[in-house]
This record gives C-alpha cells, sequence and structure tokens, in this order.
C-alpha cells in the first residue's frame, strides 16, 4: 500500500510553507545560510512526541529564524516545493504568513515567496503550486487588513498564483468577529476562504465561523455531527490532518480521529499534512495513516485524491488535467 500510495499523483491543499519543511531541506538551508547545522537546533525543529498545540507554535520560531532573510526565505520556499515534488504531490496550495522583519516588509516577503515559487517551476515542472496569504490571529487586526490588500494586489498581477486568504495561527488567541469584516472584504473581492476552525474546543466561535461561511474547514477536531452536517448540505470539505492533530493534543488518538465521523456521514474532507516538516510526515504517509486506521482501499485513496482535485481553488483546466493524472495512474495499475 504505502508503494502505491507514494506513486500516486497527490493534492495537498492544507501546508504551511514555514511547517513544510523536512529534515533534510532544513539541514541543507541551515547549512546555506551558516555553513553547518547543528544536531539540536534542528531537533528543536520538530514535534515528534508533543501534545500541547502552545508547544507546537513555539516551535515555529526556530524554523523563521532560518527565514528572517530574502535569501532564506527565497530557499526555503524552494525546498519545499521540491519535498511535496518528491513525495509525487502533484498540486501545493501553500499558507504563509507575511511577515516585516529588518530585512524586508510584508509586500517583499509575499513579493520573494512568489518570485521563489515561479522559480521552482523550472526545477520541479510537474508540480503545480499555489499561495494562500495567510492571516495571523494572534496579530493586530490592522496587520491582517494589510495582509487582506495586498493579497489582493498581488492577485492582480499574479491571478493564477494566488486564489485565496487563510486564517490561522493559535486559536487560543485573537477573536473570529474581529477579523470577519476583513475576510469579508475578501470574499467580496474574488478570493477564496480557509478558516482554521473548531480546532479547539470553542464551540460559540465555531457557530460564528459556520454562519459567517468559508470555501474549506481547517482541521474540525471539535466540529459537533450536526455541524458536519452542515457542512456537507454546503458541500464545505473539511481538511483533516491526522499526524498534526495528534502531536498538537487536539484528538486523543488516530482511532477517535474526526475523519471516522466525517466519512461515515458523508461529508466533503480532504487528507492533508498541515505542517509535513515540523510534524515528521509526509502526504504519503498521511494517506497510508488513514488505511492502516479505518481500513481505506486503494479505491478509496484514489477517491479522496480525486475529491481533493475537486475542492483544489485550481482552474477548470487545471483540475481537468490533475483528474486525468489520476486516472491514468489508476488505469495503469490494471495492467
Amino acid at each position: 500500500m504505502e508503494q502505491f500510495l507514494k506513486a500516486l499523483p497527490k493534492v495537498e491543499l492544507h501546508a504551511h510553507l514555514n511547517g513544510s519543511l523536512g529534515i533534510d531541506s532544513l539541514r541543507d538551508l541551515a547549512e546555506r545560510l551558516n555553513g553547518s547545522a547543528s544536531d539540536k537546533f534542528l531537533e528543536l525543529c520538530f514535534i515528534r512526541s508533543e501534545k500541547d498545540l502552545d508547544a507546537c507554535f513555539e516551535t515555529f520560531t526556530f524554523v523563521h529564524q532560518l527565514t528572517s532573510s530574502p535569501d532564506g526565505l527565497r530557499y526555503a520556499t524552494e525546498l519545499a516545493v521540491r519535498d511535496f515534488a518528491h513525495d509525487n504531490v502533484q498540486y501545493v496550495e501553500l499558507r504563509t504568513t507575511p511577515k516585516a522583519t529588518a530585512n524586508y516588509s510584508r509586500r517583499e516577503y509575499l513579493e520573494i515567496v512568489i518570485d521563489a515559487i515561479i522559480g521552482a517551476r523550472k526545477k520541479y515542472p510537474y508540480i503545480m503550486v499555489k499561495l494562500l496569504p495567510s492571516i495571523n490571529r494572534a496579530e493586530p487586526v490592522d496587520v491582517a487588513k494589510e495582509t487582506v490588500s495586498l493579497a489582493l494586489q498581488l492577485a492582480q498581477t499574479h491571478p493564477d498564483l494566488i486564489l485565496g486568504i487563510d486564517l490561522s495561527g493559535n486559536p487560543a488567541k485573537g477573536r473570529f468577529s474581529d477579523f470577519a469584516p476583513t475576510l469579508a472584504k475578501a470574499r467580496e473581492k474574488g478570493l477564496k476562504l480557509v478558516i482554521h476552525c473548531a480546532e479547539i474546543n470553542n464551540p460559540l466561535e465555531v457557530k460564528e465561523m459556520l454562519e459567517f461561511g468559508m470555501s474549506r474547514c481547517g482541521h474540525g477536531s471539535f466540529l459537533t455531527m450536526e455541524e458536519i452536517k452542515q457542512l456537507k448540505e454546503r458541500n464545505v470539505p473539511v481538511e483533516c490532518c491526522l499526524t498534526s492533530n495528534i502531536k498538537s493534543g487536539t484528538v486523543s488518538s488516530l482511532k477517535e480521529h474526526h475523519l471516522k465521523r466525517i466519512m461515515e456521514a458523508g461529508a466533503p474532507k480532504v487528507i492533508c499534512t498541515d505542517d509535513s516538516g515540523v510534524f515528521d510526515t509526509t502526504l504519503t504517509r498521511e494517506l497510508l495513516l488513514a488505511t492502516e486506521t479505518f481500513g481505506l482501499t486503494r479505491e478509496d485513496c484514489i477517491a479522496l485524491t480525486l475529491e481533493a482535485v475537486h475542492h483544489s481553488f485550481a482552474s477548470d483546466q487545471e483540475r481537468k488535467k490533475m483528474v486525468e493524472t489520476v486516472v491514468n495512474y489508476a488505469a495503469s495499475l490494471l495492467k
């Protein structure tokens, strides 16, 4: 099964740029910037057995150190694309929060990432990469407004690249209602919305988010069956990230993962990595975990991949190409 899943042309819809660098890429990045990468530093970059969501967010501090310069950010973006390409991912929507440092502004941050994605197309032509600028709910609303403004401006010059806005960050910080007007503006201007929702047990906020609406629901760990039914009626998929949820402690075990309830309800879902580097996983491994835990077959995995194509923000032509790639792979197994 693992070999089958590795070769399957996969679709990744929930991946944070700074969290998607595998250990080899982090070492390559550290060595390029500093000449060496200590084992202790690399160890701090990974969550292997934590059960604490706050600890997971602290881990990103170490990765952000490596991307605090234009060269580091540019190379990190290329390496993230490389890691997904090596896992035979044919399409990925990368999310990243534009940051302002002594070395670049938020606009320059996004421009560097865009330039790196475009450059990576030459080295990895078989993977399509899209960009979803992220709003960090732990930051002020004015920063969110700037992020949406930049996304809208850059979407004009890169309409095939910037397709939506992500709301993420520590779910215990900030209030969704404060960001709702800014998100509404993004949606009115044509950007899709992906929202981290029900990542922690916060029923009042989940109700607000569902009433507000979204294109895809990130995590959904604490969704009730009634809320899952609501998403099903609206054809809104839940982005399920198994390893991430276990290692961050929002789900107690794989057998208790909400993916099971979602599948039983016949609701839309996609399997994703969230932060493949930080959580030491790949999309192949996440699908393998789903097959081992819930008894999914090869046909189920192909269906899940086609479902991910359907819920991607790709163009109709790009979706058609992805479907053909998956169908051709499935057909080759019968020969």
